[in-house]
């Protein structure tokens, strides 16, 4: 062990220094430097981990409560790709004397699950990263290790439809709850269109650090949902976490869609508002050859005239020139008057505030999902959505059970680690102490760098 962990050190300093002498002597700037450093710290890391990993597996095979429940019966080696690279290490595999059972115990005490060929924080990363990006570019930024596509989408699957489930001491008390909805459009895989639908509930604006954002706002993603089922399930989180009797309105607003308005049935004391960036594209589509009238529509709108609409719906369809320009004034013309409610209660009613559905479909999965020209399988997409609601409500992976999983069945006493490390540590300070360049004292940079080392714990 002494002199494994002195060659590491050895070469790793001599690299060291070698390989930035020959970076700065080069084009170079600080990213590349880094770079240099970052690669090699890595490897260094890595095999320091194999080493002690091997002497763990040392201690367990001479651990007397080890000798009374398992034999040995082979040795041989693991890869495991880590956030430093792969790391390759010899372990032990046993048999108990009890039932039989073949166990790696050194594996079971550090927490590698059987077959698995990486690392949990490796597949987090993994997962966190194409929460924002494709699968390629997340394994690009990761690890050293090139891992595929499917490594990438094997991690997601592991993860699954993932939800921050809010703990509820005490119900919120409100006057006033916003719920807004809206759907992205999605190419998938077979040439078909998947439409993801969000939702998200909140509690009005606020003003923070000079920007206004919504309060206590919570995202919900649907993949091939009904429209009943989702509402069932914003109906629940808001019985869940606020207080009924204390509410006196809820509004819902979104786009004027069928599966939106259905909310009203589910959600006790809902009014629809329609989303006005959906409203001035209809107008402006209904009015694109006489743009005159969009000022005479809009003044209708606001005045809640809905006689005096239809008469400027009305001239305005008279005079349009092409069957185009015609269907699109009526289509106009439909979309106000279905939604002429949604519409007028801006004016009436001083609780109600703008829908922001579409930047919110925009950012929380439009960016992911639509933007790029990909096709996704369905449950890709389905988990997809759902980690990208689960990012924006604050979630972490490593709070998810299937990370947290003990898979431990033989433990080491503390102690005994304990020695293993101190093993490992006067070796390496042996090492050290026997390299020829600190014992000359000649200040040079190799030198300044092993001496740092020297007054510095390895582990």
């Amino acid at each position: 062990m002494n002199n494994i962990i002195q060659q590491h050190l050895i070469n790793f300093t001599t690299k060291l220094i070698k390989n930035v002498e020959e970076t700065i002597s080069k084009e170079w700037d600080l990213t590349k430097l880094v770079d240099v450093v970052k690669k090699m710290t890595d490897e260094l890391g890595a095999n320091i981990i194999k080493d002690f990993l091997e002497e763990l597996d040392k201690t367990i095979k001479e651990d007397e409560k080890r000798k009374k429940g398992w034999v040995v019966e082979r040795k041989d080696k693991k890869k495991i790709v880590t956030m430093l690279g792969e790391i390759e290490y010899a372990r032990t595999y046993y048999k108990s004397k009890k039932n039989g059972e073949y166990r790696y115990l050194l594996d079971e005490i550090i927490g590698i699950s059987k077959h698995e060929k990486v690392d949990k924080e490796v597949k987090i990363k993994l997962v966190e990263n194409a929460i924002n990006m494709s699968y390629e570019e997340s394994s690009k930024i990761t690890c050293p290790e090139k891992l595929s596509r499917q490594t990438v989408f094997n991690a997601i699957r592991q993860v699954g439809e993932v939800e921050v489930k809010r703990e509820v001491k005490e119900k919120r008390k409100v006057r006033v709850l916003y719920i807004e909805a809206d759907e992205d459009h999605v190419a998938l895989q077979d040439g078909k269109k998947e439409m993801p639908r969000l939702v998200y509930i909140h509690e009005g604006r606020q003003s923070k650090n000079g920007r206004n954002e919504l309060k206590n706002v919570y995202y919900k993603a649907y993949v091939g949902v009904e429209a009943e089922e989702i509402w069932i399930d914003v109906a629940n989180y808001v019985y869940d976490n606020y207080e009924i009797e204390s509410i006196e309105k809820i509004y819902i607003a979104g786009d004027g869609a069928r599966w939106i308005k259905e909310g009203m049935e589910w959600i006790p004391k809902a009014k629809f508002v329609l989303d006005r960036y959906h409203l001035n594209k209809y107008i402006i589509r209904g009015t694109a050859k006489r743009e005159e009238y969009r000022q005479k529509i809009w003044g209708a709108i606001n005045e809640g005239d809905k006689k005096v609409l239809r008469e400027i719906f009305k001239e305005l369809i008279n005079i349009a020139e092409t069957k185009t320009e015609k269907e699109r004034a009526k289509e106009a013309r439909r979309y106000i008057l279905n939604n002429w409610e949604g519409i007028v209660i801006y004016k009436e009613d001083e609780d109600v505030i703008g829908c922001s559905a579409e930047g919110h479909i925009s950012h929380v999965l439009s960016a992911r999902l639509s933007s790029r020209p990909l096709g996704w399988s369905k449950e890709g997409l389905k988990i997809m959505a759902k980690l990208r609601v689960f990012s924006r409500n604050g979630g972490n992976l490593r709070e998810i059970s299937i990370y947290k999983e003990d898979i431990e069945t033989f433990k080491l006493n503390k102690k005994k680690i304990k020695e293993t490390i101190k093993r490992i540590n006067n070796s390496s300070r042996e090492g050290i102490n026997n390299i020829t360049i600190l014992n000359i004292g000649k200040v040079t940079p190799m030198y300044k760098i092993l001496k740092s080392i020297k007054y510095e714990n390895i582990i």
